[in-house]
């Protein structure tokens, strides 16, 4: 009976091993990912959709290396690429760079969110296409107009966010600083600010979440390079495995980009959630 016993725990340790280590986060997202990559391939291989539609893996591989050797239409994969990120990056870091103070401002001091407020609040739920063309023919087809575009897309998400954390910091903090002698620059500096830059952060990820979404408008006229531009030209000539292989780059980079910003968040904001 100790030996039929022994046989079958181990079945059963052996199976509870397996669940345990599938039951992880990185090999539940590695399963996903190959989820995704067979339900693609079963479409394609039963011909659920048209092969003109939707091409396989394979071709989308072979696409890929043929641009990596060959380029497309005169630009490398890494000039498109360099491209969109020197795009998407100079509008975020313009927009973090003047919508943070402005926000903290706004939050601190009464008349400046008065003066303000208003205009921001206008400005953050126009969709970015309303004025791509307008921002075309007041500052030109180069890469000017493209950056001011994701510059007003991240803007008013930056400063709105600073806002609001600015207004989140508890007033009993802020009468306990005043309490003991502290200054108004010395309040700001060490009680504002430091409870206001973990709502920061999370404003500025959701901001260059949309800056990045908006990059293929961006580059959606006069554009001679870009992720944005392949897609773009690629539907022109059908050329569906291009836009499968820039759909899945940007993506990838927009989860890297939002993986950086969230570990300078970690690094920076190390006393989130420290009441």
């Amino acid at each position: 009976m100790q030996r039929e016993s022994g046989k079958t725990d181990a079945p059963e340790r052996r199976r509870s091993v397996v669940w345990s280590v599938l039951a992880q986060p990185r090999w539940l997202s590695a399963l996903s990912v190959l989820g995704a990559l067979a339900a693609w391939w079963a479409i394609t291989a039963f011909a659920v959709v048209p092969a003109v539609l939707l091409p396989t893996p394979g071709e989308v591989v072979s696409a890929t290396i043929d641009i990596l050797r060959n380029g497309y239409r005169e630009t490398t994969l890494w000039q498109n690429v360099g491209s969109t990120l020197w795009r998407c990056g100079a509008g975020f870091f313009l927009a973090v760079l003047t919508g943070v103070p402005l926000g903290l401002a706004m939050g601190y001091w009464p008349p400046i969110r008065a003066a303000t407020n208003y205009i921001v609040q206008f400005m953050r739920p126009l969709p970015p296409l309303s004025y791509v063309i307008l921002l075309i023919i007041w500052i030109g087809t180069d890469d000017r107009s493209k950056i001011v575009l994701l510059y007003l897309t991240a803007f008013p998400i930056v400063a709105s966010s600073a806002m609001a954390g600015v207004r989140a910091v508890s007033q009993q903090r802020v009468q306990a600083a005043r309490a003991l002698g502290a200054s108004e620059w010395q309040v700001f500096r060490y009680v504002i600010l430091p409870s206001a830059m973990p709502l920061s952060f999370t404003g500025a990820r959701i901001a260059l979440a949309a800056a990045f979404s908006t990059v293929v408008a961006a580059e959606l006229n006069a554009a001679t390079d870009g992720l944005g531009w392949m897609v773009i030209s690629a539907s022109r000539f059908l050329r569906n495995d291009v836009i499968i292989l820039g759909i899945i780059l940007l993506g990838v980079l927009g989860v890297a980009l939002s993986a950086i910003v969230l570990a300078v968040d970690r690094r920076v904001v190390h006393w989130r959630g420290i009441e």
